[in-house]
């Protein structure tokens, strides 16, 4: 289970966060679900006391960018390394933990994002969504943890990749605004099939998700946002009752990479 911890749209800017994250870290106090948050540098530091109570409730904080812009996984090497390094710093500051994990804002990143990342020490990423429709160079519906290789002319290993799992079915990611969309049927379908083929299933939601909106700037803005909730502990039910297992990513990533050779 997997949260990304946006910051409040442009359009929506007085969204409250803070409630939504609360709401969603309830949830998963109840059910004790442990959670992988991917927090962007710039929430980090306008809610400190937010990420330390994440933290101390046993999640794991991990780096979703500097400031959440669609654009800042697909730049230069040098910018992107630049741009994680001041994220991981700022991060670190308010946790006391350097992160170890990353996901590329809107899922948009590129083979510099990846380099820089080893570069910066981190261990896994998860910013495929391995789909036709989001166009990336695996379009492999069922998808476990992989290896891509890090090369440049000043390092060269290699970064784990956890994919973020789709509904093989209807090709699009597990949670977010298509849990709202399609429902939780359909979420499960897609949870269920990546079982049967023993691929981890990597879900995820939003703060933004779970907070009561009646419009917005597009329908799926704002669509089912009064019972995203509870169709996120519709799904948290289900994993118990066909018999998964919740981890953070980081523990998924280190369950991999002690049984791979390839890991660096």
């Amino acid at each position: 289970m997997t949260v990304d911890v946006d910051p409040p749209p442009p359009s929506a800017p007085n969204l409250d966060i803070e409630k939504g994250t609360t709401d969603i870290l309830r949830l998963f106090q109840v059910h004790s679900v442990h959670a992988t948050f991917f927090v962007p540098a710039s929430v980090a530091l306008a809610f400190p006391e937010l990420i330390q109570e994440i933290k101390g409730e046993g999640h794991e904080i991990a780096c979703h960018g500097l400031k959440h812009d669609a654009n800042e996984a697909i730049s230069s090497l040098d910018e992107q390394y630049l741009g994680i390094k001041k994220a991981t710093n700022e991060i670190e500051s308010i946790t006391g933990s350097r992160p170890i994990g990353f996901r590329a804002p809107l899922f948009r990143s590129n083979a510099n994002c990846r380099i820089a990342l080893r570069q910066n020490n981190y261990i896994y990423d998860s910013s495929i969504v391995c789909s036709p429709l989001f166009g990336n160079h695996r379009s492999r519906l069922l998808s476990k943890p992989f290896f891509f290789s890090c090369s440049n002319q000043h390092a060269e290993s290699n970064l784990l990749e956890i994919p973020v799992s789709v509904n093989p079915f209807l090709p699009f990611p597990l949670g977010g605004a298509y849990l709202r969309i399609f429902g939780p049927g359909w979420a499960k379908v897609g949870i269920r099939t990546n079982a049967i083929f023993n691929a981890p299933i990597v879900f995820y939601i939003h703060p933004k998700d779970v907070i009561y909106r009646t419009d917005g700037p597009f329908w799926y803005s704002y669509k089912n946002t009064a019972n995203c909730l509870k169709a996120l502990m519709d799904i948290i039910l289900y994993g118990k009752r066909i018999g998964a297992k919740f981890m953070k990513a980081h523990e998924l990533a280190e369950l991999h990479l002690g049984t791979s050779r390839n890991a660096y």
